[in-house]
């Protein structure tokens, strides 16, 4: 078991992170927020096409500053143009992030329990990614080719596959010794994907706005 610098078990954070989705909802809403809410920007050239999108962290009990760039989680996606695969994934946190933490990712599935939605962490796609670098804007973990290697019980993770098979992204990171917590829903990701490989990378080499 792995503990933090503040003596909390690592492995303890799935918990807390189920903890900000006990509610019930219906799949149509949960899709409905997540066009409205998380929106996807796509640019491409020769290369492929770079999938970026920015989230404003959850509330953790401290609520965010939308004022404050800083309080964004920030995600990108490059896909290669001749293979339609991932040159990287990368995100981007507070710049003020513990990088000796690291972030912690996980994947949600939405399914029906009777009358009601329930959420489940995937327990098989909850992993922990070093900070590879900080500035005065943000702090990375970028992961090439979107496959995450090296995780504890010795899994290779692919990211794209989670991205579009999952319900939500929860990521998590600590500041101040405090963890902020942020759920990304990814039902806009598919559609924006579903977008790009049908239009974008088919494009010529010409650069696509």
């Amino acid at each position: 078991m792995q503990m933090s610098r503040y003596g909390a078990p690592f492995v303890l954070i799935p918990v807390t992170l189920c903890s900000m989705l006990a509610f019930s909802q219906t799949k149509g809403s949960i899709d409905d927020l997540a066009d409205a809410l998380v929106h996807w920007k796509t640019s491409c050239s020769k290369r492929g096409c770079l999938l970026q999108t920015d989230v404003l962290r959850g509330e953790s009990g401290d609520p965010p500053d939308r004022a404050d760039f800083r309080e964004y989680v920030g995600i990108d996606v490059a896909l290669e143009r001749a293979t339609q695969r991932p040159a990287y994934f990368a995100f981007y946190v507070d710049p003020r992030a513990q990088s000796d933490q690291g972030i912690f990712v996980a994947f949600t599935k939405t399914t029906n329990a009777g009358d009601s939605w329930k959420t489940d962490v995937d327990s098989d796609a909850a992993f922990r990614l070093p900070l590879s670098h900080c500035d005065e804007k943000s702090c990375a973990a970028r992961v090439p080719l979107g496959v995450v290697s090296g995780t504890e019980d010795g899994r290779s993770l692919d990211l794209l596959a989670k991205f579009l098979s999952a319900d939500h992204m929860l990521l998590l990171y600590v500041k101040g010794g405090k963890a902020y917590r942020t759920m990304v829903l990814l039902a806009s990701f598919k559609k924006e994907y579903e977008r790009v490989l049908a239009t974008d990378l088919k494009a010529s080499g010409a650069e696509v706005k």
